[in-house]
């Protein structure tokens, strides 16, 4: 990528004449609690805000990334309400200073109108607004309509990166110009993570790139999915997203991360503006709240310009044990102590009243309390009615969570500073297994039985591999030759007293782990390791054949030598678009022929590992079982048949298969 951004703030006023500007807004939740009498309206101030911003900006547009509606039905009073603010800001006399290059009939095929709503000859649109949906206002139904189709018919909003097939998404984009800057905007509509996951990981993701002086083109991605892991393949790493993306604007988490950060190893910028409303009480929904302006100039280089929002409601969050309380303590004790913990908490929410006339200021807040004993607890709703009209939650103020007698808090198990030194020492694309060796060589807590290599290696292995069971093996093998080596000097370690055993031993360990460094023993744990992962999982331990096909029918055996294979090459598929340009400024009409702006199936091009990048795609069917096949003992004759079988199934000879993308074999 050859873009580059201003540092700062951003705002080089000698470039701003020749500047195409954007404003970047996600997760506004229209009607979110819209039956609480206090807090029902907070999502529609806000919003009206958002378009004032745009309008004193001058942005040319505003992009939406998804979750404009809380629900996927929202209610005729949340869509009046959404309709008649955006009419106020929608339409207008202002004109149209950049042009719609592609072809509208292909970008808005799903719509009822095609075309974008400033080149409708009946309209006067003076701020076009761009949205793709998001989990909440996803389409369903019969049909597969959403809120949005229905603003997109009205002229309110353009609605693109709608999903079509849930088999293979191709990505297209739209095609902008203004001046000398050209834009494409990639559009990807919220899906399933796991769903999503897996179509990339299959290829099944393409992303059409304008085949007209490509290299000219600003890329930006918009999209709607979990960025932060909460599984396996609960979210979209962002090493599945194509390298050519010059930024990613990050829809769906509601973390207000706006400003740029970049990734070192995609070599592009991601920003992530976070919700509009606190649609739950949590810490990440505690940051100041805020858009973006991003500015795009010549030569693909931008900066985000971050705009505070001043009509969010306060909120405030706190924590409190109760769990060192006495037994007698009473209940009218305990109460008053978290009264005087909720004042607090509302004397510190009073430094985040804007002084914006439309913020509501009656704050929202939440006490984290930790307890052991159900003495220790109140009663909620009888607690919230002493703070009736000082909160706007008075009902679910408090939140209680048991913690068991006697265990540690995380603040006891882990080292702290260690933790945050490994944290702040760590490159923003830092792998896990290296944070992991780093916490443990550097803590004051240090590994005892496990070394430090061998359980970054296990932890390599789980997440790139995704195997369960690597923790697991890598604590049993170096376990077994703790206890083995114990065992060997068991006649030294009995002398004395208990005292004198305890003292003996860990003096034992201590010498066992140097001589393992010393002689390189973790290197030959990590090649056991490997060797027992890469045996088959119906022959790990006990587990019966049967008890392994129930759990993961989807077991399929790759020759080790076929999945190692490295592939280099680049290839295109190459597809057809026709495009207009309207004539200079437009409001409304005006429609003239453009020269056609091809598009192509983009790729990557790196040396893949495939056994570490690419999960083996399953055979047809579940499990590679036809139906009604009965189970039968796997022997190692069989799985050579099958091994003999696959090996001998017909190849694509012109497609080159990597993590996200199609590939066709360059010549």
């Amino acid at each position: 990528m050859d873009s580059g951004h201003l540092g700062g703030d951003g705002r080089d006023r000698g470039m701003s004449e020749d500047s195409f500007n954007i404003l970047l807004a996600t997760d506004i939740h229209l009607g979110f609690a819209e039956r609480d009498p206090i807090r029902g309206n907070d999502s529609f101030i806000t919003f009206k805000e958002i378009l004032d911003i745009g309008l004193r900006e001058e942005v040319d547009f505003i992009l939406l990334g998804g979750d404009l509606f809380h629900e996927n039905k929202p209610s005729r009073q949340c869509l009046q309400k959404c309709m008649d603010i955006l009419r106020q800001y929608v339409f207008g006399p202002k004109p149209i200073e950049f042009e719609f290059l592609s072809d509208p009939e292909e970008i808005f095929k799903t719509a009822a109108v095609k075309t974008v709503n400033y080149e409708d000859e009946n309209l006067n649109i003076g701020m076009p607004i761009f949205s793709i949906h998001g989990n909440h206002d996803d389409p369903a139904g019969l049909g597969q309509f959403c809120s949005l189709d229905l603003l997109s018919t009205a002229a309110l909003v353009n609605y693109f990166g709608k999903i079509e097939s849930l088999k293979e998404i191709h990505v297209r984009p739209l095609l902008f110009r203004k001046g000398e800057i050209s834009l494409a905007l990639f559009g990807l509509s919220a899906i399933k993570d796991d769903r999503l996951h897996r179509l990339f990981s299959e290829s099944k993701v393409t992303f059409m790139r304008p085949q007209e002086d490509k290299e000219s083109w600003f890329n930006l991605l918009v999209l709607h999915q979990n960025r932060v892991a909460h599984g396996p393949k609960n979210h979209i790493p962002e090493s599945f997203l194509p390298k050519f993306m010059n930024l990613v604007f990050w829809g769906h988490e509601h973390e207000c991360l706006v400003k740029e950060e970049y990734n070192q190893l995609q070599d592009f910028y991601v920003s992530q503006p976070g919700s509009s409303v606190a649609t739950s009480l949590v810490p990440g929904e505690m940051k100041q709240k805020a858009v973006g302006i991003l500015r795009l100039h010549k030569n693909k280089v931008f900066e985000i310009e971050e705009v505070p929002l001043k009509t969010v409601r306060p909120l405030i969050i706190g924590n409190l044990s109760v769990t060192g309380l006495s037994e007698d303590t009473s209940e009218e004790e305990i109460s008053d102590l978290i009264a005087e913990e909720i004042n607090n908490l509302i004397e510190m929410s009073k430094n985040k009243v804007t002084g914006h006339p439309d913020q509501p200021t009656l704050p929202l807040v939440r006490l984290n309390i930790e307890y052991e004993l159900e003495s220790q607890m109140i009663s909620t709703t009888l607690f919230g009615r002493r703070f009736q009209d000082l909160v706007a939650n008075p009902s679910d103020i408090l939140k209680f969570k048991k913690v068991l007698p006697g265990k540690q808090s995380k603040e006891g198990i882990l080292d702290a500073d260690a933790l945050e030194d490994a944290f702040q020492n760590a490159s923003l694309n830092e792998r896990v297994e290296s944070l992991v060796e780093d916490y443990f060589k550097n803590s004051e807590k240090p590994l005892h039985l496990l070394s430090e290599r061998g359980l970054s290696e296990a932890v390599r292995l789980f997440t790139d591999k995704e195997d369960k069971d690597a923790l697991e093996k890598i604590v049993e093998i170096q376990m077994k030759k703790t206890m083995d080596y114990l065992k060997k000097n068991s006649t030294y370690i009995e002398e004395g007293s208990f005292d004198d055993l305890k003292s003996n031993t860990d003096a034992f360990l201590e010498q066992f782990k140097c001589e393992r460094k010393e002689k390189k023993k973790d290197e030959e744990d990590i090649a056991e390791l490997k060797k027992e992962l890469e045996t088959p999982k119906r022959h790990r331990g006990a587990r019966t054949v049967q008890d392994e096909n129930e759990e993961d029918d989807d077991v399929n055996f790759v020759p080790t030598s076929a999945a190692r294979a490295k592939l280099r090459g680049r290839g295109r598929g190459r597809g057809e678009t026709k495009t207009r340009s309207p004539k200079g400024k437009a409001r409304g009409g005006g429609r003239v022929t453009a020269p056609v702006i091809e598009l192509e199936d983009d790729v990557r091009i790196e040396d893949v590992d495939m056994d570490e990048t690419i999960p083996p795609s399953p055979p047809p069917g579940r499990g590679g079982r036809s139906v009604g096949a009965k189970r039968g003992r796997t022997t190692q004759s069989s799985i050579k048949e099958a091994l003999s079988r696959q090996s001998s199934l017909p190849r694509s000879s012109g497609t080159t298969q990597r993590r996200g993308y199609n590939y066709e074999d360059s010549d």
